[in-house]
């Protein structure tokens, strides 16, 4: 019975080790979003409200104005910080989860 019981505690523990790696992954690439968003803010700041801006569809360049297109990435800089904070919540809590299922593995392999 001990067997099956570790054997569910393992597996369990295996199914949060892989939804951490998954949000590892995907918090690194927020990170790189928002290092990249921050540098086109940083950009825009040296252009004059009048500078000519343009926008990417697929692999056409369109033009866009720049109050526009400073706003879209002030947007998408708020909404990567908003969603990089709540994986940052999912990571502490599967961190928290992992180690209590590691407590219990070494306290099922140690009972008689």
């Amino acid at each position: 019975m001990a067997s099956e019981q570790v054997k569910s505690i393992l597996a369990q523990f295996q199914e949060v080790q892989n939804e951490l790696n998954n949000l590892i992954d995907t918090h690194q690439q927020l990170l790189s979003q928002l290092s990249e968003n921050q540098q086109v803010l940083k950009e825009f700041e040296k252009l004059e409200p009048d500078a000519r801006v343009f926008k990417r569809l697929g692999p056409v360049l369109l033009p866009q104005e720049f109050a526009e297109a400073k706003t879209n990435v002030e947007k998408r800089i708020d909404f990567i910080q908003t969603e990089s904070q709540r994986v940052d919540k999912r990571i502490e809590h599967l961190i928290s989860k992992r180690n209590e299922l590691q407590t219990e593995i070494v306290k099922s392999k140690q009972a008689p």
